[in-house]
């Protein structure tokens, strides 16, 4: 049985303590390891425990947020966490960097440490890429949408957002703001989504992972309506996750309506669901894996 009744908190609990996708440190910046996460999710197990019983705060905060994207959401559920905790200060969020009529940049959070004694730079971002040919490049990793990149992605967090701080002009309007960046962190979450073969529990060899990405991140596998059709059982069944399910598991207790092959096949034909499609596969004494179905 999952621990927490609401759907939000158990968002909640996987943006702070789900693996990242990329770990390590570039440009004087961490990327937190998971036993980081780890340690953040075993301490606010009972504060989150608490947030179950009384949601009510964590919901009127997501749902007077105007921008939907999952972004955002990700970032109002760290936001959460860090403006009750005793240990952080929250001085800044997606604080606009406009310098003489010019935007430089974002800097989604500015958070003082009151252990350390430091100003942090955190910057946010959960992503989901679908793999092809050589996955041991993130160029080959794409969002679903294929205007995402990893690699890009990447690259624009260790070479431009997490160090934005470091230009000159940049750290003397923070100054003027009365703020200093002491340390630099990137938080990078999500799921890779590996060719089926590989992802989805089908015979065929081991996954190989992108270089540099972290040990231990969440995975699953995408296919092709055709190969869907192919790699599934008529028993088998799926949570279409249009509007939810992309960051915590969502119990089957609370899915509406569990769909047969045959009926994704008749929604995605009759184009009453577009792909890419974003599904959970449940098969008969085995776990649930986390599909899409795509037209790459």
């Amino acid at each position: 049985m999952h621990p927490f009744k609401h759907q939000c908190v158990r968002d909640l609990a996987w943006a702070l303590g789900s693996p990242p996708l990329v770990s390590g440190e570039a440009g004087g910046c961490v990327w937190p390891e998971q036993r980081w996460f780890a340690h953040i999710l075993a301490q606010a197990r009972p504060w989150l425990q608490s947030v179950d019983a009384q949601p009510a705060e964590l919901q009127q905060l997501l749902q007077v947020q105007k921008d939907r994207r999952l972004g955002r959401y990700f970032e109002t559920l760290w936001f959460y966490w860090l403006q009750q905790h005793p240990r952080y200060q929250v001085l800044a969020r997606n604080l606009q960097l406009v310098i003489d009529g010019e935007t430089r940049g974002e800097i989604d959070f500015m958070v003082y440490d009151l252990a350390q004694k430091k100003t942090l730079h955190l910057e946010l971002a959960v992503k989901f890429y679908l793999g092809e040919g050589d996955t041991r490049s993130m160029s080959n990793w794409y969002g679903p949408n294929r205007h995402d990149r990893m690699d890009l992605k990447v690259a624009h967090l260790r070479e431009r957002q997490s160090v934005i701080s470091h230009d000159p002009g940049v750290r003397q309007h923070l100054q003027q703001l009365g703020l200093q960046v002491d340390e630099c962190r990137v938080i990078l979450k999500g799921r890779l989504y590996y060719p089926w073969r590989f992802g989805g529990g089908v015979p065929g060899g081991q996954p190989i992972a992108p270089s540099g990405s972290a040990q231990g991140h969440l995975d699953g596998g995408w296919l092709t309506l055709e190969q869907f059709d192919k790699a599934f059982e008529a028993g088998d069944k799926f949570d279409l996750l249009i509007d939810r399910g992309w960051l915590s598991e969502t119990p089957l207790s609370d899915v509406g309506k569990l769909y047969s092959k045959t009926e994704v096949i008749s929604l995605v034909s009759a184009g009453k669901c577009r792909v890419p499609l974003h599904l959970k596969a449940h098969k008969p004494q085995q776990s649930a894996v986390f599909v899409f179905l795509t037209d790459m």
